[in-house]
């Protein structure tokens, strides 16, 4: 909506007693007649469609509207979502409306209640809306006034669109000014070319740079053709077929060297864009600078527009171009190939030695990675410590790898540095893609995947983009999907698995553990969902809410009397969230739970990789009475050292050493010593993953402290545990 729309539809209101007909009969506003109805509404009708202004046309609604027996009427702009609620937000202004002779307070729109609430433009969330109020009593009061809404919205949308047009052509215009004023400082010259012409026409400038007068007939399309070199007839010069500039690629082509053989025998070189000119592509329109003409700033300007200014490899906008003209002309047997490069800790590089030791590093790896490239490719840096290789026409897909194995052999040799003793030994990973149809942007997304897997699978390694691949990554985009509906559906459960003593196999905790009800596949249990979440981020929004759900049951049971405690998972990016601490203190405080009831599980990668802000979320679930475990012991690292770092009230040793337990020696002696170095720590130990009575009893020998698992009860939701007696 214009600004002009916008003022007049801020508060554009009027009320008035109705009008008294003068003549009976004539469609007068306070009792319409029968007679001059029709003709009443078709001139209040022409009367709105000649409105030239917004305003003119919003006080000519509401005297239409009262004309046609309405007593109050108001036309607002939105204040609020509901039109109950706005009505209020506008009595809380106090007076409203000027009625000569007396006030109308704002208290009576709501008080009083409007006869009929109407939109000008339905469906739209900003349109202006017309309240009435005092309805007439004509049979046809209703119809006729929403035929006059329907009218000045119809009138409405007109002039807002009018308005917009013409704000857009006046930006075009400036624009078209600007862009002619930079072209003529630029010195650039312009062509035109359209094939069904059969010409290539050039601008003064242009004509002036390849030695032509400045008036004189358009060049023929074959004589342009014999000008440029045959090696650089590429599409970006516009003298190769149309193909060359398919409808979609606007804005693709990057600055591109062409030679020009001019009329005088001299041989100029160019830079040139160009895009095409409407749906299907076939006129093509182009900018030249010239680069023989221009001085050093000029030919430096170029450059930077072509090449990565650390590296002097292609940059992005080049690969762009090329890989989308290389996908153009490839097909099952000639494919094209994107090795996406990235180096290992790069970042620790810059953190440790310095940024100047790791741009030293960059140019080396650019320098190797040149001289191992095949000929034909092109090498880009996309930034940062990204590389990529494309590689057209390629006819055995199987070498592509092979390739990229050979960049990295190359890249591990030590490399020296300025500043360091040592060489330095740099290693790196590589995702692979092959294909012969379909998008850049597809074939990069490929590669991308490819790269996180040899990342994931420990770095310094190439990995090849695959069917299995491609199914993965669609299960986590659905995966992805089924929790952010669940969490904007209220699709989340929580169940409660029984922890009991070990002594007396009495219910002394329950275990909250999160499910995912999917509208389509049902009840989902974590493995499905989770590793998702986590790689999103969205574990945080699912930790917080299965917090709040324990905080609940908590003060539920609490009333009832009954004082379980609550073991429940703490992701690390949950503990790393700035707000999870006060999230945290606040919830229990708003509940009122007992916070020595709640057992936080965290995993021992939480705790080896222990930053100031999961150490001060740690910090906060203690504060508040909490105590913090290690979960799925021996899943891991295996290891006690970090004891040190923060302390522990429980352990849950895995279900993999209780599985075994009372078969194998080994496995015995192996949870027994767990068991003993725990509580010299002064943790209880908690068994997962117990089935059978051999196991149990094996563990109670032991002297492990608590246990859960199938023999004492499968997750239930919490009205099925069996609580002990009040």
């Amino acid at each position: 909506m214009s600004r002009t729309t916008a003022a007049a539809a801020r508060v554009l209101a009027a009320a008035a007693q109705p009008r008294t007909a003068t003549t009976p009969g004539a469609g007068g506003p306070g009792t319409p007649g029968a007679t001059g109805t029709t003709g009443a509404a078709a001139s209040a009708h022409q009367r709105l469609t000649a409105c030239a202004e917004p305003a003119a046309l919003a006080d000519l609604l509401v005297a239409e509207v009262q004309r046609a027996g309405y007593r109050r009427v108001l036309l607002v702009e939105p204040v609020a979502r509901s039109r109950e609620r706005e009505l209020e937000v506008l009595a809380a202004r106090g007076d409203l409306l000027l009625v000569p002779g007396r006030r109308f307070p704002g208290a009576d729109l709501v008080r009083q209640g409007p006869a009929a609430v109407l939109d000008l433009l339905p469906g739209e969330a900003s349109s202006p809306r017309l309240a009435v109020w005092s309805a007439p009593d004509a049979p046809d009061a209703a119809a006729a006034l929403s035929a006059l809404v329907a009218v000045a919205g119809a009138c409405w949308r007109a002039l807002r669109s009018a308005a917009e047009a013409r704000d857009l052509a006046r930006e075009l215009e400036c624009t078209q000014a600007l862009l002619g004023g930079s072209v003529h400082l630029a010195g650039l010259g312009s062509w035109t070319w359209d094939p069904a012409g059969g010409v290539v026409r050039l601008d003064e400038r242009m004509r002036q740079m390849v030695g032509l007068a400045a008036t004189g007939p358009d060049v023929a399309l074959e004589t342009w053709r014999e000008w440029v070199h045959p090696e650089d007839r590429a599409p970006f010069t516009g003298v190769e077929d149309p193909a060359g500039h398919p409808a979609g690629h606007l804005g693709r082509s990057a600055p591109y060297p062409f030679r020009v053989r001019c009329p005088d025998g001299a041989e100029r070189t160019f830079i040139g864009v160009s895009v095409p000119l409407g749906a299907g592509g076939a006129t093509v329109r182009g900018l030249v600078l010239d680069a023989d003409g221009s001085d050093r700033t000029t030919g430096e300007l170029v450059r930077l527009a072509q090449c990565d200014a650390l590296t002097g490899l292609a940059n992005r906008a080049v690969l762009d171009a090329r890989l989308a003209e290389a996908l153009e002309h490839a097909g099952p047997g000639s494919a094209v190939a994107l090795v996406l490069l990235d180096l290992d800790r790069f970042k620790l590089v810059n953190d440790t030695l310095g940024h100047q030791v790791g741009d030293a590093l960059l140019r080396q790896v650019a320098a190797r990675l040149e001289e191992a490239a095949p000929t034909g490719a092109t090498l880009a840096r996309l930034g940062g410590d990204e590389f990529v290789l494309m590689v057209p026409g390629v006819d055995r897909p199987e070498a592509v790898p092979v390739v990229a194995q050979s960049l990295l052999r190359r890249l591990r040799a030590p490399i020296a540095l300025p500043g360091l003793a040592e060489p330095f030994v740099c290693t790196s990973s590589a995702g692979v893609a092959v294909g012969h149809e379909g998008s850049s942007d597809e074939l990069f997304r490929s590669a991308d995947m490819a790269l996180y897997r040899a990342k994931d699978a420990g770095r310094d390694r190439v990995a090849v983009y695959d069917r299995v691949m491609r199914e993965d990554a669609e299960s986590r985009r659905q995966a992805e999907h089924r929790v952010r509906r669940a969490l904007r559906t209220d699709g989340l459960r929580v169940v409660w698995q029984p922890i009991v003593d070990l002594r007396d196999e009495r219910l002394v905790a329950a275990e909250a553990l999160v499910r995912l009800h999917d509208p389509v596949e049902g009840v989902l249990q974590p493995a499905t969902f989770v590793d998702t979440a986590e790689d999103t981020g969205l574990i945080v929004d699912v930790d917080t809410w299965v917090l709040g759900e324990v905080l609940r049951q908590l003060r539920e049971w609490r009333r009832e009397g009954v004082g379980l405690q609550v073991s429940f998972n703490v992701s690390g990016k949950t503990l790393e969230h700035p707000a999870f601490a006060h999230r945290l203190a606040h919830s229990v405080e708003a509940t009122g739970a007992a916070g020595s009831s709640l057992l936080a599980e965290v995993t021992e990668r939480t705790l080896i990789d222990l930053s100031t802000a999961t150490r001060a979320s740690l910090g906060e679930l203690r504060s508040v009475g909490a105590r913090v475990g290690l979960d799925d012991f021996g899943t891991g690292y295996s290891s006690l050292s970090y004891l040190d770092r923060f302390p522990l009230s429980f352990l849950k040793i895995d279900m993999s050493f209780v599985r075994p337990l009372g078969q194998s020696a080994r496995a015995d002696a192996v949870v027994e010593a767990l068991i003993a170095l725990a509580h010299a720590h002064g943790m209880v130990v908690t068994a997962e993953g117990v089935e059978t009575e051999l196991q149990a009893r094996t563990l109670r020998e032991m002297g492990c402290d608590r246990a859960q698992g199938w023999l004492f009860g499968r997750p239930v939701p919490a009205a099925a545990l069996p609580l002990p007696p009040r």
